[in-house]
């Protein structure tokens, strides 16, 4: 409980009325001086009760796409003694854009319930709303109570996605599902995979009649399973890698192409886990279907950049986080350093893509089109050539994309002259 400044005021003015009768020992002075007195000491004769609220929040959705609103409701019932007076306040997170008033001031009857309705937009991230703050003065205005009412929520923003299509891959260990990646053995499939002199039981439609007019024999057609993988994505958080210019952000597309990746690789059945690398490690456990997307976009959406001693170099990177002999993909804009480590995960058994969203390119656009800038990016370019041809020679597949394009259109160019890709 605080005074307010009309205690204040009168306290200072029984004060002055009390010296001053003193000093001039005017009884006059020191009559009048009583009721000021009196008045001042009611908020301690008469202690405002504590009010009772009961604050339910609503935000419907709790998800969604940037720039797509969320209908907040807050609702705020009284369940202890009228308020003569009381003023409530959302408090907001950072960031949120709101439409309407979150705000109430005047009489709050026992038993009444206010609803404060707004309309909430965002950025990609994660809002966290805390609760209402609360004041309320007594009839006579002299003292103030102030609470904080609790009333948490979460509002997750999810990042922008692009629908991929046609990404093959071909790890070398499958599961056992059926899926669409060529799991290199023979069985039910549609891609041949070779032949074998004819089994009892095998179906005659199989049959390859011309090679078995060549040889004298019944030979049958060999095809290949189709089957799921595990799919591992890796986001690289590390601020050193960060380019950020006229308010965009190259850590943003990073963002969108992990999104992308995750959602096209879960539709096409795959099992897709989800590692944050940068001022921690931030894992999703591997999944299946609509749940674990919705998952790893929750995760996406409170994604931020960092950095740690530990990881600031991708050596660091919990390889027994992945399934031996799976996919890894890393989106990464890429540092020199990172090319051993790279090399050592294909050298234990992984496949290892890398789409590198193109730093050069992403500030280029920002910077003075002079002959300093072209050198400058002579000078970056070659040295960022060299690591990628570090990472081709090491049978790395890296697809180079310039984030002012689409990202379907480097994968398509990747795989321009091939029946499928083979990452490795």
């Amino acid at each position: 409980m605080n005074m307010t400044r009309a205690w204040s005021l009168v306290t200072s003015l029984c004060l002055i009325l009390l010296l001053a009768g003193l000093l001039l020992k005017n009884g006059i002075l020191l009559a009048v001086v009583l009721p000021y007195l009196l008045f001042s000491l009611i908020p301690f004769w008469r202690r405002t009760e504590e009010p009772h609220l009961i604050i339910e929040r609503r935000l419907e959705p709790q998800y969604l796409w940037g720039g797509q609103p969320c209908r907040m409701n807050l609702s705020i019932q009284n369940v202890g003694n009228d308020l003569e007076e009381v003023s409530l306040a959302d408090v907001l997170p950072a960031g949120l854009q709101v439409e309407g008033d979150l705000t109430y001031h005047g009489i709050f009857r026992a038993g009444q319930t206010e609803k404060l309705l707004s309309t909430g937009r965002g950025v990609r991230g994660k809002y966290e709303f805390s609760g209402v703050r609360m004041s309320t003065n007594d009839l006579l205005g002299m003292c103030r109570y102030e609470k904080f009412v609790p009333s948490p929520g979460t509002l997750a923003v999810l990042p922008a996605m692009e629908r991929l299509e046609r990404l093959k891959i071909s790890p070398r260990r499958t599961r056992v599902y059926t899926g669409v990646i060529r799991s290199r053995e023979s069985g039910a499939g549609v891609e041949f995979f070779g032949t074998r002199a004819y089994v009892p039981g095998d179906p005659l439609r199989h049959l390859n009649w011309k090679a078995g007019a060549r040889w004298d024999l019944l030979i049958t057609n060999l095809f290949e399973q189709e089957r799921v993988a595990d799919v591992g994505i890796i986001l690289d958080a590390r601020s050193a890698v960060e380019v950020r210019a006229d308010g965009e952000s190259l850590f943003e597309h990073s963002i969108q192409a992990a999104a992308s990746l995750a959602e096209y690789f879960l539709r096409e059945g795959n099992r897709v886990g989800l590692l944050i690398y940068g001022r921690m490690v931030e894992w999703t456990f591997p999944g299946y279907g609509k749940q674990q997307r919705a998952r790893i976009l929750a995760a996406l959406a409170k994604a931020e950049l960092g950095e740690h001693a530990v990881f600031k170099e991708l050596e660091h990177l919990p390889t027994r986080l992945f399934p031996s002999e799976s996919q890894i993909v890393l989106v990464s804009p890429l540092l020199r350093g990172d090319v051993p480590m790279l090399r050592y995960l294909h050298a234990l058994g992984y496949r290892v893509l890398v789409i590198s969203p193109d730093p050069i390119a992403f500030e280029k656009r920002f910077l003075p089109q002079d002959e300093c800038t072209a050198l400058a990016e002579r000078i970056a370019r070659m040295e960022r050539n060299a690591t990628l041809s570090k990472l081709r020679r090491a049978s790395v597949n890296v697809v180079e994309w310039d984030v002012t394009t689409p990202l379907r259109i480097p994968m398509k160019q990747a795989m321009v002259g091939e029946k499928r890709w083979s990452v490795g």
